[in-house]
């Protein structure tokens, strides 16, 4: 009876540390993660582009759109009011433009603001950025949601 005793709790640590282990498929939680928490890195030959060309290209342009998270990619918290955008994901090369100052135009104004974040392919193509509120305020009204954009690294 003590080596069935001492069996049984081996294989009950044993069984506790592989679901400790066990990822968190946030699919599975609803309602939990951010839009912009993660990014993955597509290489260029698998994006569909037409050419690298729109990848490093300065300036670039693209559709801009307005976000809300708080926490970005690139490991830093920021709200509403903070001057930011969060980088397409095929320019974004991992976390290699974060910090980066960038300068957007739209509709003959002009905003500037820092690279904290990635916005995924499904929302944002190459040449696109999503703008914090502020930033997007700055070039138009949050109503319009999605605007035309001109922007270089500053």
């Amino acid at each position: 009876m003590a080596i069935f005793y001492k069996l049984a709790i081996a294989a009950t640590a044993a069984l506790a540390t592989m679901v400790a282990a066990a990822p968190i498929d946030p699919a599975a939680a609803p309602g939990v993660g951010v839009r912009h928490t993660t990014a993955t890195v597509i290489p260029l030959e698998e994006q569909n582009l037409i050419s690298t060309e729109a990848i490093v290209s300065s300036p670039f342009t693209g559709r801009g759109t307005w976000f809300t998270d708080s926490v970005g990619s690139c490991g830093t918290s920021f709200n509403t009011n903070d001057m930011i955008v969060a980088m397409n994901a095929a320019q974004m090369g991992g976390t290699s433009q974060c910090g980066k100052s960038v300068k957007i135009t739209s509709g003959g104004k002009t905003a500037q603001a820092r690279v904290t974040d990635t916005c995924p392919a499904q929302f944002c193509s190459a040449g696109s950025l999503d703008l914090s509120q502020a930033v997007f305020q700055q070039l138009a009204p949050l109503s319009q949601g999605v605007i035309d954009i001109k922007w270089e690294f500053a």
